[in-house]
């Protein structure tokens, strides 16, 4: 089992450090406006300079988290404090919002529409206060409001700047609580002792309990308000890549807690998901299905970027890693080091670029590549990452 993990933590690591971040740290920087510039093709060409403060958001946590968890180097830290800067400068809307889209030089083009913006600045700000010693008061003062803002906006019925999602007055939706659940656990590093507590509770008693039901053996993207099912197309749709990272949040949140039932329960989710998520013929984990198994049909993201159900995403299969990973370490159980081996050979034959670096967006489901780009306004560095520094750490904990 040591060399097994000590196998994986180095390759890895090795990834991470020599490929995935030199691809960012070389060309993310706007040396000119400040911030960073996140949309490349396959070869690292710019494709667009909007600000899509999200990812402004995801970059700060990038550099953040690498500096916390992997090497203290110095220009990660650089790199972070550069994007810190200009989003507090230029992002932020106030009382505890933060703008979507701002053009290269930092005026606004989309305000307050999205929580997600929310969500991932704040996961920013916390891992990079994290890494200054939360010495910046304004810094701090600004993540508290943040924080704040979240919880009382994803506990509102009515709130809904909720895009790349839906407002529903019938639906929620798993993808809020999964992200809030991550959010809240990132801002406990920073936030005093038990500020998150109850509002991690809540978040793992729907995700747990309400999206996943065990009549199906399935985590639903979307319950009605009163924790119902409704097999309209919003409420059949099954995201394998959402269940999976969700478990892991709900993995990591138990673990923190030492509470063994959240972690039993997750664990058996996990293995759930595998079981309707996996293709069988090709690989990899598919982007979406239908709990009624009829031909699924896409909602919100999936239609935005034209994702057929049996495409094959980048960050869906790489936080399915992750999640296995953190199933193994935490279960000891082999069947979760199977999934996670065989998902493993998969990405690396056909998600990595062995020829310009980082991971594509997108393939067929086949496995053939379907879109190249390495950075766009839904990829920059942030789930391979950190799924990277969470599958280290999985590995070096079983060492």
């Amino acid at each position: 089992m040591t060399n097994i993990a000590e196998k994986y933590a180095d390759f890895y690591r090795n990834q991470l450090v020599n490929d995935i971040m030199p691809f960012w740290e070389e060309r993310c920087i706007d040396s000119e406006c400040g911030g960073y510039i996140t949309c490349f093709d396959r070869e690292g060409n710019i494709t667009d300079k909007n600000k899509y403060i999200w990812f402004q958001g995801r970059q700060l946590y990038t550099f953040s988290l690498a500096f916390n968890k992997i090497e203290r180097k110095g220009k990660w830290l650089e790199m972070a404090e550069w994007g810190y800067k200009f989003l507090v400068e230029k992002a932020y809307a106030g009382n505890g919002r933060w703008n979507f889209q701002l053009d290269r030089a930092g005026n606004v083009i989309t305000g307050t529409n999205s929580i997600y913006s929310d969500f991932h600045v704040l996961q920013g700000l916390a891992e990079y206060m994290l890494a200054t010693d939360c010495k910046d008061p304004d810094g701090m003062r600004i993540l508290t409001e943040t924080y704040n803002a979240m919880e009382i906006n994803v506990n509102d019925p009515l709130f809904k700047d909720l895009y790349e999602n839906t407002w529903s007055p019938k639906f929620i939706w798993h993808d809020l609580y999964l992200t809030a659940l991550n959010t809240a656990g990132i801002a406990s590093q920073v936030l005093p002792e038990g500020r998150t507590t109850e509002f991690e509770d809540n978040c793992l008693k729907k995700i747990l309990y309400s999206f996943a039901r065990d009549e199906y053996k399935m985590v639903f993207e979307a319950v009605t308000r009163d924790g119902g099912i409704d097999l309209e197309p919003e409420g059949s749709f099954i995201n394998p890549g959402h269940s999976l990272e969700s478990m892991w949040f709900c993995m990591e949140t138990a673990a923190r807690r030492k509470n063994d039932k959240d972690i039993k329960r997750a664990l058996e989710i996990v293995e759930w998901t595998y079981n309707i998520g996996y293709d069988k013929q090709y690989g990899g984990i598919f982007s979406y299905l239908d709990a009624t198994g009829q031909e699924p049909v896409p909602l919100d993201w999936h239609r935005e970027t034209n994702s057929l159900w049996d495409d094959k995403v980048w960050w869906v299969n790489c936080e399915s890693l992750c999640s296995f990973a953190t199933a193994y370490a935490l279960s000891g159980d082999k069947k979760y080091l199977k999934m996670f081996e065989e998902l493993h050979e998969y990405c690396q034959k056909h998600f990595f670029d062995p020829k310009y670096g980082e991971w594509y967006e997108r393939l067929h489901r086949d496995g053939s590549v379907k879109v190249s780009d390495k950075g766009t306004k839904w990829k920059c560095a942030f789930h391979l990452a950190r799924s990277m520094v969470k599958i280290i750490s999985m590995f070096e904990a079983i060492q």
